[in-house]
């Protein structure tokens, strides 16, 4: 009778396992709990169930052997190896323990099972709570990673670089657990390699060992693996030494094993390992074509009691995978997978989204857009090759809706008639004067400089520099961001826009706006006095967004007040405050100093940031009363006509601090060039704040999400001109001061 094998998983990763099991002359029982699934149209027997319901699969196998015997169970490239073991049990098939299982699973009890042999890891420590969290810290030290202790894709894992990230990485990392399960490791430095293993009767087979590529810090996101490794011998025989005796340690008798190992100072140590082959198309496509070995197949063979048979490399070749990942908005079409397929050496190309579909920059393993596969003779043909189709297949991006520049300008003039001009060129010309307004103080100097001073940089091309995957993302204390640019604070929007906005109303659409373009948006409080106790119009935009914003508070409204207000932003979940400092006013109100800074900012439950700095003096100052940013703002030239601009005196502040606080520049920035050249110059992120209230007014969520993409586009398109690719690439040899005044 023709036999049955039972798969767990039905996506692209176990697609192949369903057709190599229909190839060997096998039935194929297939599991997801997606019925549209891409595996399940290969599968025989298709059953929607979950993966992760171990009893729920336990289940269903049972009824479904009523009517046809199941010979084996497998899974490949997905964390289903305790569904899988539990099956196994089930139905008196062979398999590990499901202790075992649990083990691999779970990176709590890895790590404890790993230290009980004395396999080299890095310190860790198990965590339910924040406070075990912090407690962990103070033991391992900065850096160190956290991680969800029952999740896999790097889903949740992040690089705790201070303090002040750690309440965000703690709530991402819980969020990403299952069961709520945390772990706080040491963070290991140096190159890491994937794994592939089978186990059978005792013996232990290595079957694959690539260099993984892991970028977009402080997340780990494999953007893809090169096979064979390209590491000196000492190292990869180190490193498989470390990964046969964890197998050993953890008790995995049978099947494959999967594991992550890091190459460090103190030598090889495990980062994970798994009683699974691996995902990431690693056994399924690129050790195949590297080595001529059909790994699903003998891994198939072990599920069904035989040996694995012939695992004798016949080729050596190298094989590349490369991620797809065109940045951020709403999929509009996807064009050149054909072209892509045609280029000499491309194997494969998959796309995993879909026309409308959100995509972000990924944060995690599952949040890419597709792959390319490569193989050649050489390493760098086939890097070469899946470059090539990653830069071919292009996934054209928009923001939400049908909404374009024209139409924002249209519905803007309508809206802020009286207010604003709404400019093609926002530089503080016509405006001039309008202030109360959204203009700036007298002849409109302040405002006009920080536009003009940009102007006079050039970008510097490389055009000889190769470049693919263009990363335009950022972090502000963890919190991922799509570009490093932040829309402003407003205040007394009241006032300033006439009325056409309710404060909560205004803030509400920009932070909404800004979440949905991939940032966080910042909101101001009302400079009047006699509002300084009444913040609802800040405290409910952010309960609205679950905390994902930045509140600016008025200082001057005294240290009881302003205390008092952050507590209630901080209870509405925000991870980030700032003091603007810039609202000083003639009314007798308190003087702000270093000391009075220095005890409101440790009373913070958040790293607060300082708007208004314009001096190296007040930025000394502000960072040693424990400001972990600084914002240098002349506030758009409302302040004093002939204030300096932020852009201005970015150079000497920066060169003043180092890298001792972010540093934050405010006013004039337009586009991505500009965004481009300001962190050239020294800037970590820009603040801008007159264009977003522009956008907001002609297309309200839209138009702050319309705004943000574009200029992520033009900050993308000077990158790779630039040949810059990520923002730690931009470099002040990138830009040129212009020999004559623009």
């Amino acid at each position: 009778m023709q036999k049955t094998l039972l798969i767990i998983g039905a996506g692209i990763l176990q697609a192949p396992a369903i057709k190599i099991a229909g190839e060997m002359g096998l039935l194929t029982a297939v599991i997801d709990y997606n019925r549209e699934a891409y595996g399940m149209k290969f599968a025989d027997f298709p059953i929607v169930m979950s993966t992760r319901d171990v009893d729920g699969t336990v289940r269903v196998a049972k009824e479904f052997t009523k009517k046809r015997t199941i010979d084996g169970v497998i899974t490949v490239g997905t964390d289903a190896s305790l569904t899988v073991v539990a099956v196994q049990h089930a139905l008196d098939l062979p398999g590990n323990r499901i202790d075992v299982a649990e083990a691999t699973t779970n990176k709590i009890k890895m790590r404890r099972r790993l230290k009980e042999k004395s396999i080299p890891e890095p310190e860790f420590y198990p965590c339910w709570t924040y406070n075990d969290v912090l407690k962990a810290s103070k033991k391992l030290g900065f850096p160190f990673v956290i991680k969800p202790a029952d999740n896999m894709g790097a889903r949740g894992v992040m690089k705790v670089k201070g303090h002040e990230v750690i309440r965000f990485a703690y709530e991402r990392a819980k969020n990403a657990s299952p069961r709520g399960e945390i772990i706080c490791e040491e963070f290991m430095d140096g190159p890491e390699l994937s794994i592939d293993a089978l186990v059978w009767n005792g013996e232990l087979f290595i079957t694959g060992i690539a260099d993984r590529i892991i970028e977009f810090p402080p997340y780990f996101v494999e953007t893809g693996h090169i096979m064979p490794t390209n590491l000196p011998e000492d190292n990869v025989k180190d490193a498989v030494s470390v990964f046969k005796n964890g197998i050993r340690a953890l008790g995995i008798e049978i099947g494959a094993a999967k594991g992550d190992i890091k190459i460090t100072g103190e030598g090889a140590k495990i980062v994970e390992i798994a009683s699974r082959l691996s995902g990431g198309f690693m056994s399924a496509y690129t050790y195949p074509y590297s080595s001529g070995v059909n790994l699903i197949k003998a891994s198939i063979n072990i599920a069904l009691g035989n040996p694995p048979e012939d695992l004798e490399e016949k080729r050596h070749k190298v094989s590349v995978e490369r991620a797809i990942i065109p940045g951020s908005g709403i999929v509009r079409t996807i064009e050149g997978i054909e072209e892509a397929i045609s280029i000499k050496g491309v194997k494969n190309v998959f796309v995993t989204c879909g026309i409308g579909d959100t995509v972000h920059i990924p944060t995690s393993n599952v949040e890419k857009c597709g792959n390319v596969i490569a193989v050649a003779d050489t390493r760098e043909e086939a890097l070469n090759s899946a470059n090539l189709g990653v830069k071919t297949v292009k996934i054209i991006l928009g923001a939400e809706g049908e909404i374009n520049e024209g139409l924002i300008r249209k519905n803007a003039l309508v809206k802020l008639s009286g207010i604003c001009s709404v400019c093609r060129a926002c530089d503080g010309v016509e405006c001039a004067g309008w202030e109360p307004g959204i203009g700036s103080r007298s002849s409109g100097a302040g405002f006009q400089r920080s536009v003009r001073f940009l102007k006079n940089y050039a970008v510097i091309p490389d055009i000889l520099k190769t470049m693919d995957n263009i990363n335009t993302g950022s972090t502000i204390f963890g919190i991922p961001l799509d570009i490093p640019v932040l829309p402003a604070p407003i205040s007394n929007i009241k006032m300033n826009l006439k009325g056409i906005f309710k404060e909560d109303e205004y803030n509400r659409i920009l932070l909404k706006g800004a979440k949905k373009a991939g940032i966080i948006g910042c909101i101001s409080q009302m400079e009047c006095e006699q509002d300084g106790d009444r913040i609802e119009y800040l405290i409910n935009p952010l309960n609205d967004v679950y905390g994902h914003g930045i509140p600016f508070f008025n200082p001057y409204h005294g240290e009881s007040m302003t205390k008092n207000n952050i507590e209630r932003a901080f209870a509405a979940g925000i991870k980030i405050c700032g003091l603007s400092t810039d609202m000083k006013d003639s009314r007798g109100a308190i003087l702000i100093n270093e000391k009075w800074l220095s005890d409101l900012i440790k009373k913070s439950p958040v790293p607060v940031l300082i708007k208004g700095i314009l001096s190296e003096q007040n930025a000394l100052q502000a960072i040693n009363a424990g400001a972990r940013g600084i914002i240098l703002s002349n506030r758009g030239g409302r302040i004093l006509e002939y204030l300096p601009s932020g852009i201005e005196v970015l150079h000497k502040i920066k060169n003043a601090i180092g890298e001792r606080a972010l540093v934050i520049v405010d006013g004039g920035i337009r586009n991505g060039e500009d965004v481009f050249k300001a962190i050239s110059l020294g800037a970590d992120l820009i603040f801008i704040g007159r264009p977003v209230t522009i956008s907001l007014a002609g297309a309200n969520e839209e138009g702050v999400s319309f705004y943000m993409n574009k200029i992520k586009d033009e900050l993308r398109e000077a990158m790779l001109i630039a040949g810059a690719k990520t923002i730690k690439d931009i470099k002040p040899h990138m830009t040129e001061h212009l020999p004559v005044p623009f």
